[in-house]
C-alpha cells in the first residue's frame, strides 16, 4: 500500500511540476504591467517578426513634442516613431493605411493610445507619410519587422526645410495647451 502511495505521490508531484514550468514560461513572457484608465496593460517582454495587428492609429505632435516618452528619451514628432501599448520599446514596425495603402516603418518608442480601440500612436512625420494627419485616424494593418530590416525608423529623420512643413495642429489638442480635445467637457 505505501509503494502505491508512494506512485501516486510521484505522478501528482511531476504534474505539478511541469504546471509549474509553464505558468513560469507564460510570466516570463510579460515585462511590466501598467494601469491607465483603470485598464491594465501587460507589455511584452520579446515579439515575432510578422506579428500582425488590424486597428485604428491615430497620430499624436506638438502637445507632446519635446516631452519625456516611456522609454526615456525625448519626443521628437519630426521622427519617424509611435507609441504603441504592450509593444517592446525598439520594435520596428510597418504600419498600412488601409484606406489608400501607403505606409510607414516606425519604431516604438512610447505608450499608448489610451482612446476607444486605438491600436497605434504615430508621430507627426509618421501619420503624414501615410496621408493620416488631416483625418487624425485611420485603419491600419502593422506588421512587426526583422530588427535588422534595413529601413530603420530611427534612422530616418526629416532635414530642417521639411520639418517647418509639417508644423500642422494635432486635431487632438487645442491651441492653448495640451489638453485632450476628445475629453473635453465644455
Amino acid at each position: 500500500m505505501k509503494l502505491y502511495h508512494l506512485l501516486i505521490m510521484t505522478v501528482i508531484a511531476s504534474i505539478v511540476s511541469g504546471c509549474g514550468a509553464r505558468l513560469a514560461s507564460v510570466k516570463e513572457d510579460r515585462g511590466p504591467s501598467y494601469t491607465i484608465n483603470g485598464k491594465t496593460y501587460h507589455t511584452m517582454k520579446k515579439v515575432s517578426p510578422g506579428y500582425t495587428q488590424k486597428g485604428t492609429a491615430s497620430w499624436y505632435g506638438p502637445g507632446f513634442h519635446g516631452k519625456k516618452t516611456s522609454s526615456g528619451e525625448k519626443y521628437d514628432m519630426h521622427e519617424f516613431t509611435a507609441a504603441h501599448n504592450v509593444l517592446p520599446h525598439n520594435t520596428l514596425v510597418r504600419v498600412i493605411n488601409l484606406t489608400n495603402h501607403k505606409e510607414v516603418v516606425v519604431r516604438i518608442n512610447d505608450r499608448g493610445p489610451f482612446v476607444g480601440d486605438r491600436v497605434i500612436d504615430l508621430s507627426l512625420s509618421a501619420a503624414r507619410e501615410i496621408g493620416m494627419v488631416g483625418p487624425g485616424t485611420a485603419p491600419v494593418k502593422m506588421t512587426v519587422l526583422e530588427k535588422s530590416d534595413k529601413r530603420l525608423a530611427s534612422n530616418r529623420v526629416l532635414p530642417e526645410r521639411e520639418k517647418s512643413a509639417l508644423r500642422a495642429p494635432n486635431p487632438f489638442y487645442s491651441a492653448n495647451g495640451p489638453r485632450l480635445l476628445a475629453l473635453s467637457r465644455n
